[in-house]
């Protein structure tokens, strides 16, 4: 994810609503994607896409420039996932919430393994996994937005390739 233009964050913060829209057209995928594969839903993950700009258009003026906009902006939706999971839900088949990765992997059998293989390893390897794969974010950027030193986002990305790893082998063996 690249980080928007900075004159475009300023006049957001300046409460230029026209800047402000700059920024969703600019962000919403990248929000919505990572919302996807924390909720693992896609109706939750429109609710948090939507809900992230609403807290971002609410407390802009307060983001002071000391991170990356984008890494403030996925520390919020990654909050708005965080309390949606809490909420109760209805049970879908996870076939039918989750899609393809950023880029689509056009053999179906290969992505369906690529999904169960990221179903398999936990949250927060999972987390740090599609901030850096994914999301093209650095360490760096991924310890601001989750809140945890940058060793950490080493260490869980380290352990995320490794099961991602078991679990595409088991797969294999089983297929």
């Amino acid at each position: 994810m690249h980080d928007p233009d900075t004159r475009v964050v300023a006049r957001a913060r300046r409460g230029d609503l026209a800047a402000f829209e700059e920024l969703v057209r600019e962000c919403q995928a990248d929000v919505y994607r990572f919302a996807l594969y924390l909720t693992r839903d896609r109706a939750m993950a429109e609710d948090v896409t939507q809900e992230t700009f609403l807290r971002a258009f609410r407390f802009i003026r307060g983001f002071r420039g000391g991170s990356r906009f984008s890494s403030w902006l996925l520390r919020i939706a990654r909050n708005c996932s965080m309390d949606a999971l809490r909420r109760p839900r209805p049970e879908a088949p996870l076939d039918e919430r989750l899609e393809p990765l950023g880029r689509p992997v056009a053999d179906a059998a290969a992505r369906t393994e690529l999904q169960a293989a990221l179903a398999a390893i936990s949250p927060e390897h999972r987390e740090s996994f599609l901030l850096t794969e994914v999301l093209g974010l650095s360490y760096q950027e991924v310890a601001d937005v989750l809140g945890i030193r940058v060793g950490t986002v080493k260490s869980r990305m380290f352990r995320a390739r490794q099961a991602l790893c078991r679990a595409l082998a088991d797969e294999e063996e089983l297929g």
